[in-house]
Order: structure tokens, then C-alpha cells, then sequence
């Protein structure tokens, strides 16, 4: 009788090949399409566009023409989404700058210290 022998190993259990659900069809919906989500209220229509609720239609097809007033719409949503993106590119180019300094300062006092090991 060995010591080390398994006591027990379970069955692996047969993959399912079937459904369980034999009376309900397949989902037919395509997944992209709950990836824009829209908001229509009575004069206004919302939608929900890189994380932020933005007024207007969403960025129109090429030959459609936007219901309302989306050409405003659209233009003010742009601005809105530039500023962002101009400010977050400024902070960005501020934290780079202070890595440059930080940088040039080290640079600088290796120059030094090479300069002082060289006259002695």
C-alpha cells in the first residue's frame, strides 16, 4: 500500500455542448449598438459620448442631416471637448518641463563633479 497514492480525484466534467434554455432563442443584438447611449426628453437630446453626457446628436453618418439645431450643437460639444483635451495636454507639457529642469539640474552637477575630478 503506497503512501502516497491519490485518495480521491474527482471526474472532470464533459463540456456543454447544449443550452438550457431550449425555448429561448439566441440574443440577436449586436453589442456595439448599447455602445452610444442616447437621452431624448422633449427638446433636448442627450448622449453619452467618451464618458461625458454631451447635448445633440451623436457625430452624424455621412449623408444625414442632423434633426435639429446639431450643427451648433455639435460645434459647441467639439469646443467643449478641445478645451478638455487642451488642458490636459498643458498639464501634461507642464510635468514634462519639470522633469527637463530636474534633468539639466542633474546633468549640470555631474559636469561639476567630473570638472573637479579632472583639476585634482
Amino acid at each position: 500500500m503506497p503512501i502516497f497514492q491519490k485518495k480521491f480525484a474527482p471526474k472532470i466534467a464533459p463540456p456543454r455542448t447544449q443550452r438550457l434554455n431550449i425555448g429561448c432563442p439566441p440574443p440577436a443584438e449586436d453589442v456595439y449598438d448599447f455602445r452610444t447611449i442616447t437621452l431624448n426628453l422633449v427638446d433636448k437630446q442627450l448622449c453619452f459620448i467618451d464618458g461625458v453626457w454631451m447635448n445633440g446628436l451623436k457625430p452624424s453618418v455621412a449623408g444625414s442631416l442632423p434633426a435639429t439645431s446639431g450643427a451648433t450643437v455639435n460645434t459647441a460639444d467639439d469646443l467643449l471637448r478641445m478645451k478638455r483635451r487642451m488642458k490636459t495636454l498643458e498639464q501634461e507639457n507642464n510635468m514634462l518641463q519639470v522633469k527637463l529642469d530636474v534633468l539639466v539640474d542633474l546633468l549640470t552637477e555631474n559636469v561639476i563633479e567630473l570638472n573637479d575630478i579632472k583639476n585634482q
